[in-house]
């Protein structure tokens, strides 16, 4: 039996979206595994063994990377799509712009959907067919969220359910398709949020969460290489959770009585 340090032996991982500290820490991790890591990202970074540049919402660069990957190593076996975007002009339905509700929508749905689209075709080049998309999603899709993010939770919805499509229409065809239903991350950014709203709010946040914790980056690149791996083989279609166990969003508290 191969050790379990070399489960993605032989295998080509892409990260799309791979300029971040996930993309860092899973792309480390999938490579430990044996893994060769390639690396997609609209700026400039060093991620992978082959470090490309493409803007992942252009349908033409999409298609012209992975040719290029393939052209370069011959096969495709492992997608993950790590590409996304939160902005501050993403609030409820009744606040949120149309131009912000393309903007997230392209960077957390689009994405998605077009490196699937032109990955698929060379993972089924490989004899046997045996490839595995991620694709992330998030917990917030599930799910009321009380800190809005209307357009985020709802281009994360979209992600899952392209995963559940996809993962169904190809199980017999070689290639599983699960989304991570992502819950908190111990990341800078989260980190530094967390510390702006004061101790009272954060504790009313954790309150929610069943292991009083962020989840870490090495738990998140550990499910990101069991997905990858065979060792997941009989998952597919799946909306996996890593979010701790969160059942419920918090709740934004009530208001002054009206009179």
């Amino acid at each position: 039996m191969p050790s379990m340090e070399k489960r993605l032996d032989g295998k080509v991982c892409v990260i799309a979206g791979a300029a971040s500290v996930i993309g860092l820490a899973v792309a480390a991790r999938l490579e430990q595994e044996g893994g060769m890591v390639i690396g997609i990202d609209r700026q400039n970074h060093a991620v992978g063994c082959i470090s490309l540049k493409a803007d992942l919402c252009v349908e033409e660069e999409v298609q012209d990377v992975f040719a290029r990957i393939h052209d370069q190593t011959g096969r495709i076996d492992v997608l993950y799509n790590n590409a996304g975007l939160i902005s501050p002009d993403d609030r409820s339905a009744l606040e949120t712009s149309s131009e912000t509700l393309d903007l997230i929508f392209a960077a957390n749905f689009r994405t998605t959907w077009l490196c699937c689209k032109h990955a698929i075709p060379y993972i089924f080049k490989t004899v046997p067919v045996n490839g595995s998309i991620i694709n992330t999603s998030s917990f917030l899709a599930g799910m009321g969220s009380a800190s809005a993010q209307m357009a985020y939770n709802a281009a994360k919805a979209a992600v899952a359910q392209l995963s559940r499509d996809l993962g169904t229409q190809l199980a017999r065809r070689g290639i599983r398709v699960n989304a991570l239903a992502l819950g908190p991350i111990a990341t800078p950014q989260l980190d530094a949020m967390f510390a702006r709203i004061g101790s009272d709010e954060r504790e009313r946040r954790y309150q929610h969460m069943p292991l009083g914790r962020f989840g870490t980056l090495q738990e998140l690149a550990g499910t990101i290489a069991y997905l990858a791996s065979d060792d997941s083989g009989f998952v597919t279609a799946s909306v996996f959770p890593l979010d701790g166990g969160i059942q419920g969003a918090f709740t934004v508290p009530a208001g002054p009585a009206c009179s």
